[in-house]
């Protein structure tokens, strides 16, 4: 490959900045525009970075300064417009998780992707976690038979209903690898220590004022069922303990004849371990589990992967990983969370066919 892309930053936060400094470091790239509606926020991503084209408007942006990609780093709340402009002129995007603050927005985005054929992508990026990637090549040869259960595990340090919005779908992203498309969730919201009513229903900045701006939220704690193709059960947790706990962030997969367990904070070469028997049986018998060595796969941080997929992804006219479809997916299994919730505890068939936020539809039901 010899052309260097040209990617445009919208939003240059804290996030933003973290996508500026992986960009750096990639040969394959050049930061040509920067895009933020704060000014002080633009100034200095422009100064740290050396970046002299700014913009205030994001279509100006894409019209004046001649872009490959555009990185949308913005909160949930302004994902929508500039990923829906971008691919309306034929720029393929990588939009931060999660796709968008509803259904809806998301649909549209993806319907933008599907008809300018730019390629679209999340940035869930342990899609391509090293160790999601050998989990995935173990599992096709067999080494723990049959999938019966894929099991998330979130990380804590948050309240269900924030968790659920900003690390809630790098979880079923995760489950997504190996159960593949869901086809029905069953979940149960708790506030507190009891059942999570309309009432409990708030914007995510009122439940934690120091996080993210990610829409309507509600309860502390939950837990989730999901039909899969060809049986697999899936389970997600969301628990409320006030520490985090990245040693518990990752999934779980359980075969016939044995585990994975794949975690995604740490270190990148100790994140898969397996464990020869489909049973965990007691903790005396926990020793059993081997670390799974991943460096005939590459090791290789996540996100870099993830911008060089997207150009194989346009020069080879690809999908690439988590795409708009499966970031849509992702999200969509939270929403069934809530949807389930308000109507009992039931199983609810996704697709949902109302693509409007549940917890909206609830409140304005009252």
């Amino acid at each position: 490959m010899s052309k260097t892309y040209r990617v445009g930053l919208v939003g240059c936060g804290g996030m933003g900045r973290h996508h500026l400094r992986v960009v750096k470091n990639l040969s394959e790239f050049e930061i040509a525009s920067l895009c933020d509606v704060v000014p002080d926020s633009l100034n200095r991503a422009g100064d740290e970075y050396g970046v002299e084209a700014r913009y205030t408007d994001f279509e100006r942006m894409y019209d004046e300064a001649n872009l490959d990609l555009v990185t949308v780093a913005t909160q949930t709340r302004g994902h929508g417009a500039p990923t829906v402009a971008a691919l309306q002129r034929g720029l393929s995007v990588l939009c931060e998780k999660p796709i968008a603050i509803d259904l809806i927005e998301a649909d549209e985005m993806v319907a933008a992707a599907e008809a300018s054929g730019a390629k679209f992508a999340i940035n869930q990026q342990n899609h391509v976690n090293p160790g999601i990637r050998k989990a995935q090549a173990l599992v096709k040869e067999g080494l723990i038979g049959d999938v019966v259960l894929v099991r998330g595990r979130n990380k804590a340090g948050r309240k269900s209903g924030n968790e659920f919005m900003e690390m809630g779908t790098h979880v079923t992203d995760m489950m997504l690898c190996f159960g593949g498309i869901p086809q029905w969730c069953s979940g149960t919201v708790y506030n507190g220590t009891r059942l999570a009513e309309a009432e409990d229903i708030m914007e995510a900045k009122a439940m934690s004022p120091r996080d993210r701006d990610s829409g309507l939220v509600m309860g502390t704690r939950a837990i989730a069922y999901y039909g899969f193709h060809e049986g697999i059960v899936g389970e997600l947790r969301f628990t409320d303990y006030a520490k985090t706990m990245s040693g518990n962030y990752g999934v779980d997969i359980l075969g016939t004849e044995g585990q994975l367990a794949v975690r995604a904070s740490g270190s990148v070469e100790d994140n898969l371990w397996h464990l020869p028997r489909p049973m965990e049986g007691t903790p005396t018998q926990f020793s059993d589990w081997q670390q799974v060595d991943l460096s005939d796969i590459g090791i290789e941080d996540a996100v870099n992967t993830m911008y060089r997929r997207m150009i194989h992804a346009i020069e080879t006219d690809t999908q690439p990983p988590s795409s708009g479809e499966e970031g849509r997916w992702a999200f969509e299994m939270i929403m069934g969370i809530y949807q389930s919730h308000r109507e009992g505890g039931r199983r609810v068939e996704l697709p949902l066919a109302d693509r409007r936020h549940s917890l909206e539809q609830w409140r304005e039901a009252q």
